[in-house]
């Protein structure tokens, strides 16, 4: 790949921009493509219409597309439009340009929340999830289907609960919403979480980018086993000095959400910890990911405990510790 380029969509994210950091980080020549550039090394572009980045596929020898709408409140036309239709006319420009590879970034939730015990690639899909399992599953399909028409190699990556410095859903939000007294789990906490560092996951995407075993194939990347939803989160109550967190049935956790997310209907808001939201704390699967060591040789290497340590700090050295703290005190 020396004298072509890697393209990053959603450079701006929490996943692709360590990626775009990495690769710069090697030497690697890569650029992003994102709603907002920076003048630089993030090209300003809508992947929804992938004419405006043609010269950048022209260069192009592998897209990792991390681009999504990640959400389980959003209306289900935009997240069909960016998740699925997107990604559609992005790999179909990416076959115009002979591409040779496109690694999607897709998630574990592809295998819907009622799948229980240990799944591994061959264990079937559903789409029993709401809008953001619905439209990951289908964006797999426009994938797949490059990959039958056999003009572009395509990778599948399903990570589990990708946490760590920067994650909005499993860092920021929590602490959010345990400051306003807005955080509880459904399951009575005993539902399944798959925590992977996103150091982990980044070598994961390197390694499925560049080795030739990897054409065609779907990989599950998280961690072994599982921790409780309990386990996790109550680290966030310990790091703001709070007891917790509020275990409910699952039963009791979907009233409530329902109604909040009627409330936030009616008030022209997003209520992310929706129904949707609260089957997927209920789970109970973890994920096989011996495929990954025997094809990519990728194992996680960072341990829960550590990670969670470099979340707590780099939530401190960045703030929203102490203005959550803050504006819970203001109440």
């Amino acid at each position: 790949m020396a004298d072509k380029k890697i393209l990053i969509t959603g450079a701006n994210g929490f996943i692709g921009n360590r990626l775009m950091q990495h690769y710069k980080s090697q030497g690697i020549p890569v650029m992003g493509v994102d709603l907002r550039g920076n003048g630089d090394d993030i090209v300003e572009g809508d992947i929804s219409n992938p004419e405006n980045i043609g010269h950048l596929l022209a260069d192009c020898e592998a897209i990792v597309h991390t681009a999504a709408l990640v959400s389980n409140a959003m209306k289900d036309t935009d997240m069909w439009r960016v998740n699925v239709l997107a990604t559609a006319n992005l790999i179909a420009a990416a076959e115009q340009h002979r591409v040779k590879r496109f690694v999607q970034i897709s998630s574990i939730v592809a295998y819907g929340n009622s799948a229980e015990g240990e799944l591994d690639e061959n264990h079937p899909v559903h789409a029993d999830g709401g809008s953001y399992v619905l439209t990951k599953l289908a964006s797999e399909h426009v994938v797949l289907a490059a990959q039958a028409r056999g003009s572009i190699e395509v990778v599948i990556i399903r990570p589990g609960d990708v946490y760590g410095p920067g994650s909005r859903p499993w860092l920021i939000v929590p602490l959010e919403n345990i400051a306003k007294k807005q955080f509880l789990l459904p399951a009575k906490g005993e539902g399944y979480f798959r925590p992977i560092y996103i150091d982990d996951l980044i070598r994961g995407i390197v390694l499925a980018v560049a080795s030739p075993a990897a054409a065609g194939e779907i990989f599950n990347l998280s961690c072994e086993g599982y921790v409780t939803t309990k386990e996790y989160f109550s680290h966030h109550f310990h790091w703001l000095g709070k007891k917790g967190p509020l275990l409910l049935s699952t039963r009791a956790a979907l009233i409530i959400a329902a109604v909040g997310s009627q409330i936030a209907d009616w008030m022209g808001q997003l209520n992310e910890a929706s129904p949707a939201t609260i089957l997927q704390l209920s789970t109970k699967n973890w994920f096989s990911i011996k495929k990954a060591e025997r094809i990519l040789g990728w194992r996680p290497e960072v341990p829960f405990a550590e990670g969670m340590q470099r979340s707590k700090l780099w939530a401190e050295e960045q703030g929203p510790v102490e203005e959550i703290i803050e504006t819970d005190n203001s109440d």
